[in-house]
């Protein structure tokens, strides 16, 4: 697959952008999450930015949580939810892949969505609108890329994981957004991610037999999201 339509496959399958129909993530595709989420954040921060212009904070800050989880289809938070049902159930790492499978969710995904999404709004309500574009853009893309990088140690599924090189140049992609978004708060805020990616990762991998699914990268994309969200905003 040419790294053309590996990008137009990747914004297919992880975002509602109109670019196609593609299919299941492979390596490739996945090295283009985090250029996802750069586009997917910074068209979230400007819808919010321009509803400030004319509107209370309040709209402001439900159009950014909104937008942030209606362009990537939901296909992240849905699978943070399944995976508060599977990992904090007391049961078998056999039993929690069943959970994940379950396209219901349970308890543990409305109490997760809660203390979640409080964090998330509160966050976006602690950071300035005029500052929403780039600081959304560079935690939706660090938050991807400190999942996808995992998957070079895990990697996802019975495929490859995303190649070096290409990793290689998303951390650019990064690093250039946290620079412009504040160097000394970029940095603070990828550190928070990158932290909390690799406590979930850690934490999952055991309860899931020391295999990861899409429902583990999921959850750790929302996770670090928004933990990168509330350094910026602190």
């Amino acid at each position: 697959m040419s790294a053309l339509r590996s990008v137009r496959a990747a914004f297919s399958y992880f975002s509602i952008l109109p670019v196609g129909v593609a299919g299941p993530p492979d390596g490739a595709m996945m090295a283009w999450l985090p250029l996802v989420g750069a586009v997917v954040g910074a068209l979230s921060g400007g819808a919010a930015y321009l509803v400030s212009l004319a509107a209370p904070h309040a709209l402001a800050v439900a159009t950014a949580f909104g937008a942030s989880i209606v362009l990537t289809g939901a296909i992240h938070l849905d699978g943070f939810l399944d995976g508060c049902d599977a990992f904090f159930a007391s049961a078998t790492p056999e039993r929690r892949r069943e959970i994940l499978d379950d396209p219901g969710h349970g308890t543990f995904a409305l109490a997760g969505f809660a203390v979640a999404g409080a964090v998330w709004i509160s966050a976006l309500w602690s950071i300035p609108p005029q500052r929403y574009v780039l600081t959304l853009a560079t935690a939706a893309a660090a938050a991807r890329l400190a999942a996808v990088a995992y998957a070079r140690v895990v990697p996802y599924g019975d495929g490859e994981g995303p190649s070096v090189p290409m990793l290689v140049l998303s951390a650019a992609l990064v690093g250039a957004c946290a620079t412009l978004a504040g160097l000394v708060r970029g940095a603070a805020a990828l550190a928070c991610g990158v932290a909390a990616a690799v406590a979930c990762m850690t934490w999952i991998r055991p309860r899931l037999g020391g295999r990861l699914t899409g429902d583990a990268y999921g959850f750790t994309i929302v996770v670090a999201e928004v933990a990168m969200l509330a350094a910026f905003g602190a």
